[in-house]
């Protein structure tokens, strides 16, 4: 890197979990960064902020998502408590309908069970009846009963962690811009961001060498070149007051063992229509509770207007009614924002083909896992080290470029 460029602030637009914890480390490496964030929805206080760090499939992955708790241990020490927490993970899955329903069951219990036991021993899996109430009119069917699975986990509370970024980004010399970014035009010095000049907006230019794209389902707007592998749905979950009735104990984040979601992500590139999946599931967030995980995916990669949420929520509801019918009840606010995803599923980290001093940080599944691990490797290129992502799974020379 010439030494004027890293003398000029790196530009990161996007302040939620991936935005933030990369700032940091480029700020850790004593670099100038201004992050930049409109006043827009955000996707990381709707997540359940679970930290799958023995679900890796083996390769570098693995390793990485494995030293996911070390590392959030290590930016804690750094930076102050960003609401990292040890927990439970309770897999749930109804009684069979049919033997082909029971051996898809058995497959996928087997492989959870497979991945989780290289990190977890005997003791730190344990199965259990179905969750009360649950088991449902197909409990007596001869293909078997439902049931759960409980390990080890651990989360981030993304309440807690919303709270406490912008503070620990300050405190890292992290400049930060309440502005809602417009659009990003090459110049010849490199980028220039005008903000939006709307309501609150200034409606100003931010000029820049070095831009990262880090705003999550705001990515492809900005730079619509990006791969068409990255994607946009709208997520929604009900956020209630009080804790849900039934609950296992402890610390616990519950999620069927056979989540429709991802298999939604994978279809994606074939879907003829809109689509939408609920995946009946709970979680602590703050001194409340994020119940459900509402999914919608259009055959356009792009965000696209949101989808009815009287008409989601009342899906939502519905399915939790299904397993527990007591958290179907229960009053609050459903809340749903767009978030990112790739298809298939390595993230997009790395520099823009064809756009010398522009990035993307975007497209995670698992990100409490993998933000973490990847961040330092992105900070470390942007600083200038050529072979910092050189590890990355399909790393090529840019992610960009259609």
């Amino acid at each position: 890197m010439h030494s004027s460029e890293a003398t000029d602030p790196v530009v990161v637009i996007g302040a939620g979990l991936a935005g933030g914890l990369l700032a940091l480390e480029l700020a850790g490496l004593g670099l100038p960064v201004i992050v930049v964030d409109g006043a827009g929805p955000a996707a990381t206080p709707l997540s359940y902020g679970g930290i799958p760090w023995w679900a890796g499939p083996p390769g570098p992955l693995d390793s990485w998502m494995a030293a996911a708790p070390s590392r959030w241990r290590r930016l804690e020490a750094r930076h102050g408590p960003l609401g990292l927490r040890s927990c439970d993970l309770v897999l749930h899955w109804p009684a069979a309908a049919d033997a082909a329903a029971r051996q898809r069951q058995d497959g996928v219990l087997q492989q959870v069970e497979g991945l989780a036991r290289r990190h977890l021993g005997a003791d730190q899996l344990q199965h259990g009846p179905p969750l009360a109430g649950a088991a449902g009119p197909a409990a007596a069917a001869a293909s078997g009963p439902g049931g759960t699975l409980r390990l080890s986990y651990a989360r981030v509370d993304p309440g807690l962690l919303a709270a406490a970024l912008p503070g620990a980004l300050r405190a890292a010399g992290v400049r930060l811009l309440r502005e809602q970014v417009a659009a990003i035009e090459p110049t010849r010095a490199g980028w220039n961001l005008r903000m939006g000049a709307g309501v609150g907006g200034s409606g100003a230019a931010l000029p820049a060498r070095q831009v990262v794209l880090a705003a999550g389902a705001g990515c492809r707007a900005l730079w619509p070149s990006l791969p068409q592998r990255l994607r946009v749905s709208w997520a929604g979950a009900l956020l209630v007051d009080r804790p849900p009735l039934a609950l296992p104990p402890g610390d616990t984040i519950v999620m069927p063992l056979l989540g429709q979601r991802q298999g939604l992500e994978h279809r994606s590139a074939q879907l003829q229509a809109p689509e939408l999946s609920v995946d009946v599931g709970w979680a602590p967030s703050g001194s409340g509770w994020l119940l459900g995980q509402s999914s919608l995916v259009r055959p356009d990669p792009g965000q696209g207007p949101p989808p009815d949420p009287h008409h989601t929520e009342a899906c939502l509801r519905q399915a939790l009614a299904g397993l527990l019918p007591a958290l179907a009840e229960l009053p609050g606010r459903f809340v749903q924002v767009p978030v990112s995803f790739t298809h298939p599923g390595l993230p997009l980290v790395g520099a823009v083909a064809g756009d010398p001093g522009l990035w993307v940080f975007a497209g995670f599944g698992g990100p409490f896992a993998l933000v973490p691990a990847l961040a330092p490797l992105l900070a470390a290129a942007i600083a200038g080290d050529p072979a910092a992502l050189a590890a990355l799974p399909g790393a090529a020379p840019g992610v960009g470029g259609g």
